[in-house]
């Protein structure tokens, strides 16, 4: 039976082995691999292959000296070797595997319609992509900075947690997300015999299980802006006082849209902004200091932090 250049055997076999031949193909595969992204890498393109997945990704918690932590996509592959892959690898999408890292929860499988806003949704089902799922593993295994990363960006080996997210043309099978996670566990069990991951010392994973992330950690879509300045009270106080004036036509239309109760999410919506359109928007008018950024209670924020999001 011949191999392809990825050492992924072409000719299908019955479903209930496949779990089988992908761990044992991984065996003689990971010799020679690395980086564990190599390994997650080959793991996408094998899976989605063997288990007729159209787009598979892994996304995972990347912790950095700073003291913050980011989503980071480490590895995806499509079975359509023309399939752009900023469809699925965008801002959007990175939300709401954000949620579901924080949360450590799974989704099963459900139309895009049903997970994503309607432009995302919309862009989705034009590549015939039509269904959604993910499934969540994670443990104390040290998983290292990504392998293209620069050193000097600050990530830092971060305990294992990671979102393997799916998307299909069809209905999946209903047991492919427990295929999935049985496979991945076999695969991380091989990472770290071959030195791809790390053991967290114990000091460690105590000060981890006694301080630990809030188990909804803020999001820049959740943010609400707020004026600096009361344009209206200033104006009702005197109706001849001129407005801000804002020069950039998307941050103007953006900023008369704030109502100090709308989230950076629902502003987009409101204003029919693309992701691009409203981070650009928002960029503009911070830096001008037209706006400050407030969490939903009205606590106001370091909008700083989020500026890498932008």
């Amino acid at each position: 039976m011949a191999n392809n250049e990825d050492g992924i055997q072409s000719p299908r076999i019955g479903s209930g082995n496949q779990q089988l031949v992908i761990i044992t193909q991984l065996l003689q595969m990971s010799v020679n691999m690395r980086h564990v992204d190599e390994m997650f890498l080959w793991l996408s393109h094998i899976m989605g292959q063997r288990l007729n997945i159209d787009v598979l990704q892994f996304w995972a918690h990347q912790g950095h000296i700073t003291g913050h932590f980011s989503t980071e996509l480490r590895a995806a592959a499509s079975q359509n070797t023309l399939f752009p892959l900023h469809v699925v690898n965008n801002a959007q999408v990175a939300e709401i595997i954000r949620d579901m890292l924080t949360e450590r929860s799974v989704s099963n499988p459900q139309p895009v319609t049903s997970v994503f806003s309607s432009r995302q949704a919309d862009l989705l089902t034009r590549y015939n992509l039509h269904y959604w799922a993910s499934c969540f593993l994670g443990n104390n295994e040290l998983l290292p900075p990504l392998m293209s990363n620069d050193p000097t960006h600050g990530a830092i080996p971060t305990p294992l947690m990671m979102v393997v997210s799916l998307f299909t043309q069809q209905m999946p099978h209903p047991n492919l997300l427990s295929t999935i996670k049985r496979i991945l566990e076999h695969a991380l069990s091989i990472a770290k015999n071959r030195g791809l991951l790390t053991s967290m010392p114990n000091s460690l994973a105590g000060n981890l299980a006694n301080n630990r992330v809030p188990s909804k950690q803020l999001t820049l879509n959740e943010l609400i802006p707020h004026w600096v300045q009361d344009v209206e009270a200033m104006q009702a106080d005197n109706p001849f006082a001129a407005g801000v004036v804002i020069a950039d036509k998307k941050a103007r239309q953006l900023y008369f849209a704030m109502d100090g109760k709308k989230s950076i999410a629902e502003l987009a919506d409101s204003a029919r902004m693309d992701q691009q359109e409203m981070n650009s928007a928002l960029r503009f008018l911070l830096k001008q200091k037209h706006i400050r950024l407030h969490e939903s209670n009205g606590k106001a924020i370091d909008s700083s932090h989020f500026f890498e999001l932008m």
